[in-house]
Order: C-alpha cells, then sequence, then structure tokens
C-alpha cells in the first residue's frame, strides 16, 4: 500500500472538495457531516491528521493523511505529538514541497540526528545510526507493545528496504559531516548519491552500512547537541532534572541547577511560553546520569503516547468499520508472519 501525506492550507476547503469528488473514500457519517466538521475532528482529536485507508487511486491501493499545513509545521519544529514528524524522519519521496517547509524539515532531521548521536555509545555502525533514527517515533507508540499491531521488525525493514540505505545518507549524510568531532572511522565519507523517481541508486560508493563512526563522549560534546533537539524534549527532560524552570534575571544567570545560561538557538517556543536556556554547565551535568537515556525514552513516550493512541481510535472513525477491520486483519498477518520468521531463525 503507497502511503501519502498531504498537508493544506485550509482543511475545510480540501475535505468539502473532497467529499464531492470522492465521497467513498468517507464514512456515511462524515460525509453527512460536511467538510468542516471533519476538518474540526480532524484538528481536535489525535495527532491532528485524517487518515483515509484502502482507496484505489488509478492502479495503485493508496492510504493518505490529511494535515493542516500549521499543524504540519509545529510537529515538524516542535515535535508537538512526534506522529508526522517521525513519519518524516524516514526517507520519502516528495512530490511537491513547498519552499516555507523547508527550513521546518531541516529541523526535524537536525532534531532526530542529535537525539540519536546522544542515545548512541562512541562508537556504531552507519547502519545502526539509521536505525536509531528509524525507531525514534516507535519508541512511544503504544501500537509496538500491542501483539498484532505491528510487525515488531517494522524498523529494520524500513532501514533494509530497496535503496533506503543511499536514502538515509542522503538524509543525514550532509549534518552528519557538519557536526564537530563526528568522524567516520577509516575517514572515507560514503558517496550520498541520489535515488530517482522509480528508485534507482546512483552513488559512488554503496557500501553496506557496517563502516563505522566515532564521536567523543565528553560532557561537553554531548551537551552541545541539546540545542539542536525539539524544544519539546528539550523542555521534558530539563523538567525531569530541574525541580523549576530556569529564569531570565536580565543579566545571563539562570535560577536553578546551574548558572551561566545563556538562550539557545530556538530557544524561546511560543506555543508554549517559557523560555528554555542552554546552561551549559546544568546540561554537562544532565547528560552525566547514568539514567540520561532513560530519562530521554521517557519524555519521548509523554510526547507520543497519547496522540498515537487517540490516533489509533480515530482510524477507526475515519476509515470505516469495514476498512478498519480489513486493514487491522492485515496487520496482524504481517505481525504473524515476521513472528514465524523470527521462531524460525
Amino acid at each position: 500500500m503507497t502511503d501519502f501525506l498531504l498537508s493544506t492550507p485550509s482543511p475545510t476547503q480540501f475535505h468539502t472538495s473532497n467529499i464531492r469528488a470522492n465521497p467513498s473514500h468517507y464514512p456515511l457519517y462524515a460525509r453527512l457531516l460536511g467538510g468542516s466538521a471533519v476538518a474540526w475532528l480532524q484538528d481536535r482529536w489525535g495527532a491532528g491528521i485524517w487518515y483515509v485507508s484502502m482507496v484505489r487511486v488509478h492502479d495503485l491501493e493508496v492510504k493518505y493523511g490529511v494535515i493542516s499545513t500549521e499543524r504540519l509545521k509545529r510537529d515538524l519544529e516542535e515535535w508537538e505529538t512526534l506522529y508526522v514528524a517521525g513519519r518524516l524522519h524516514k526517507p520519502v519521496l516528495p512530490l511537491l514541497t513547498p519552499t516555507p517547509l523547508l527550513p521546518s524539515l531541516h529541523a526535524n532531521h537536525l532534531s532526530a540526528l542529535s537525539l540519536s548521536l546522544l542515545l548512541l555509545p562512541p562508537r556504531f555502525t552507519e547502519h545502526t545510526l539509521y536505525i536509531t533514527i528509524a525507531g525514534l517515533s516507535y519508541s512511544g507508540d503504544p501500537r509496538m507493545s500491542v501483539p498484532g499491531a505491528e510487525n515488531p521488525d517494522k524498523v529494520k525493514n524500513i532501514v533494509a528496504g530497496p535503496g533506503n540505505l543511499l536514502a538515509f545518507r542522503r538524509l543525514y549524510g550532509g549534518l552528519l559531516e557538519r557536526i564537530p568531532g563526528v568522524r567516520w572511522e577509516d575517514g572515507k565519507v560514503p558517496g550520498i548519491g541520489r535515488i530517482g523517481f522509480e528508485g534507482a541508486e546512483v552513488a559512488e560508493e554503496k557500501g553496506d552500512g557496517e563502516r563505522w563512526i566515532v564521536q567523543p563522549s565528553s560532557p561537553a560534546y554531548l551537551a552541545d547537541l541539546i540545542p539542536s533537539l525539539a524544544p519539546r524534549l528539550r523542555e521534558g527532560i530539563a523538567a525531569h532534572y530541574r525541580a523549576a524552570p530556569p529564569t531570565d534575571t536580565g543579566s545571563g544567570q539562570g535560577k536553578g541547577a546551574g548558572a551561566g545560561a545563556g538562550a539557545g538557538a530556538g530557544a524561546t517556543r511560543k506555543p508554549y511560553g517559557s523560555p528554555v536556556y542552554h546552561d551549559i554547565a546544568f546540561w554537562e551535568r544532565v547528560v552525566k546520569d547514568p539514567q540520561f537515556r532513560t530519562v530521554v525514552h521517557q519524555e519521548l513516550r509523554k510526547i507520543m503516547y497519547r496522540p498515537a493512541l487517540t490516533q489509533s481510535v480515530k482510524g477507526l472513525f475515519t476509515a470505516g468499520f469495514t476498512k478498519s477491520v480489513r486493514y487491522s486483519l492485515a496487520k496482524i498477518g504481517k505481525w504473524w508472519k515476521a513472528r514465524q520468521a523470527r521462531s524460525a531463525v
């Protein structure tokens, strides 16, 4: 099944037109309520996306999600729910990307890369890096812990898919090279190449993803990665380690666990109000905590769990009963096939 993501500046106009053009894509209650009500339900419940599943478009069976451009930008930049931003951590085929979205997509990729480096040891393979990136959005997804809801090998399969190693390099290779201290163990930078429309692979050096990457383990290096994290995650980690949020005194000093705080790039988040400061001394203590990675996973789960759960329930209503049953049975089939494959090893 081909999965499309459609962003629109006006969900009301989109659904009103789409209900007229493709009424079979919507359950009966949605057609009766009309485009305005569908747009309201899309934005207010779940992760702000309306999914239509198992429809035929020419010769393709597709599912497509509709999200407002405003919500999409917010999720990419802030990780408001990580539901859509997490999907865009992986390689996708852009059919049309409006220029105003490019900085948001870049911020999302940089956040995913920086977080993955924080979670990885000083020495790791390229393949491990991409599995870590691809797995971020599943680490707090309740479906991954429900038998039959998702294929347990889904993350590995994403990275191992045809052409995906090169596609991951294309997304993250340039960003990785610009992070001070990170280097390829043998000094060779793999050819990033390009992916054609039909998925043709073109690269100077394909490789197998098993070459080693090394990064510093110093608290100063790890603390330097923190400002690149999505603001909501950064705030969640800070809140865990600080009894009270830092306060700007106007003199560059911060109250709380450390002093000498300076405003980090992108630190002020309009949707949530309070500024977050990159207090070097504070963050160096945080990254030295043996439980740091556990705390990060807990904060990721806090961001994702409720939107993913409510979006899954919402999907039963947006797809309609019959399609929901078919879709669920297909998921169970994939889960059972993966389980049988594991048992055979």
